[in-house]
């Protein structure tokens, strides 16, 4: 039923609904495990912070963004996903050179690098 749901959407707004789906279904009251703790900076065990990086398969710059939102990601609870540019031409068209893109909340807020205090900033850390 859900491929049913989103067939013909584009790739972005496929992320979107599922996200939504996600919290929707994770807030409904008697949904969760009794005794489950919330995290700090969490809803109910859900991360409230979305990350999402634009890059390319083979790219230093990439690499070196990557290590630091994994290491942020250790200290602090947010959704990370990476997304390859390669081969998508809107993806290419949107992002080209610029990656690595990282967006931060749907809010693009880095591009080529990313700072760590101002990533812990934007988390609410």
């Amino acid at each position: 039923m859900l491929l049913t749901y989103i067939f013909g959407r584009d790739r972005a707004e496929v992320h979107h609904l599922v996200w939504k789906f996600r919290v929707d279904v994770s807030l409904r009251p008697g949904t969760l495990p009794r005794g489950l703790l919330e995290r700090p900076g969490s809803i109910l065990g859900v991360a409230v912070h979305r990350v999402v990086m634009y890059s390319r398969r083979r790219c230093g710059l990439c690499d070196e963004a990557r290590e630091v939102l994994l290491a942020e990601r250790g200290r602090l609870p947010f959704d990370f996903e990476e997304v390859y540019i390669d081969g998508d031409d809107r993806l290419e068209s949107d992002y080209g050179l610029r990656v690595p893109v990282v967006l931060v909340d749907g809010a693009e807020e880095f591009e080529l690098s990313v700072h760590p205090g101002r990533l812990r900033g934007l988390l609410g850390a």
